[in-house]
C-alpha cells in the first residue's frame, strides 16, 4: 500500500473555495484505478489546519493520479488561490514479515528516501470517544515507560480530529524508532496503526523533493484549458 499525507493551512476567507475544489477532487478520485480511500481530519487547536490521509494500492496508481489533467488544473489553482501553506509526504507502507517480525517495504527495492529528518512516519488512529484527550507526547511517554527507548528519535508530531476518530502523526529519525513506537503503543479496540517510509517530503515553498516536472505539468494544464 502507498500512503499520502497531505497537511494544509487554509485561511477562513478561502474555505468555501477550498471546499469546492475538494468536492471536485473527490468526484475524480473515486474513479481512479488503485485508489483505496481518503480520510479528512481537522486540527483541534488550529481551525485553519487539516490533513488528508490517502491510501493507494501501488505507487503506479499515485503517478497516474498525479498526472491526471483535471487534477493538475485543480492543484495549480489551489496552490495559488487557496492554501496559505501545505506539506505533502508520500511513501510505501512497511509491513511486518512473518519471519521474526522484521519490517519490509511493500513492493520491491529500497527506492528513494527523503533527505528530511523524519524519514519514517507512524499513523495511529483511535476511536474519538476513547482517545480525544490523549496527546502524541502522551503516547511517546507511555511507550517509553513500557521500555521502548524511542523518544530521542522523535522528529515531530501532530494530532488531528476526524468525524469518529483521532489521528496521531509522528515522524522518526530511524525505522527502528518508528517500529519500536508502533509496537509499544497500548492498543485498543477499533484502532489502527501503520508505518511508512517517506520517499518525498515537500510543500508549496520547498519544492526540492516534488516530482520532476510537477510544476510544469500543472502550469501546462491551465494553458491547455485556455
Amino acid at each position: 500500500m502507498f500512503i499520502i499525507v497531505f497537511e494544509s493551512t487554509t485561511p477562513a476567507s478561502k474555505a468555501a473555495v477550498g471546499g469546492q475544489y475538494y468536492t471536485q477532487m473527490q468526484t475524480l478520485l473515486r474513479s481512479q484505478p488503485g485508489f483505496i480511500s481518503e480520510t479528512p481530519f481537522a486540527s483541534p487547536i488550529h481551525p485553519d489546519q487539516a490533513v488528508l490521509i490517502a491510501r493507494w494500492e501501488t505507487e503506479a496508481g499515485v503517478h497516474v493520479w498525479r498526472t491526471q489533467h483535471e487534477h493538475l488544473r485543480i492543484q495549480y489553482q489551489a496552490r495559488r488561490s487557496v492554501f496559505a501553506g501545505y506539506r505533502l509526504r508520500v511513501g510505501p507502507e512497511l509491513l511486518a514479515s512473518s519471519l521474526g517480525g522484521e519490517m519490509k517495504e511493500e513492493g520491491e527495492g529500497e527506492g528513494e528516501v527523503t533527505q528530511h529528518a523524519g524519514r519514517f512516519v507512524v499513523l495511529y488512529e483511535g476511536p474519538a470517544a476513547s482517545t480525544s484527550t490523549v496527546r502524541v507526547t502522551d503516547l511517546v511517554d507511555s511507550a517509553t515507560a513500557d521500555g521502548a527507548d524511542v523518544a530521542k528519535d522523535l522528529v515531530d508530531a501532530s494530532v488531528y480530529q476526524g468525524e469518529k476518530s483521532v489521528l496521531w502523526i509522528s515522524s522518526w529519525l530511524t525505522e527502528a524508532a518508528a517500529v519500536g513506537f508502533q509496537k509499544a503503543i497500548r492498543r485498543m479496540e477499533g484502532d489502527d496503526v501503520l508505518v511508512f517510509r517517506v520517499k518525498r517530503d515537500y510543500g508549496g515553498v520547498d519544492r526540492r523533493e516534488a516530482p520532476v516536472g510537477a510544476d510544469a505539468d500543472q502550469a501546462a494544464s491551465i494553458a491547455d484549458g485556455e
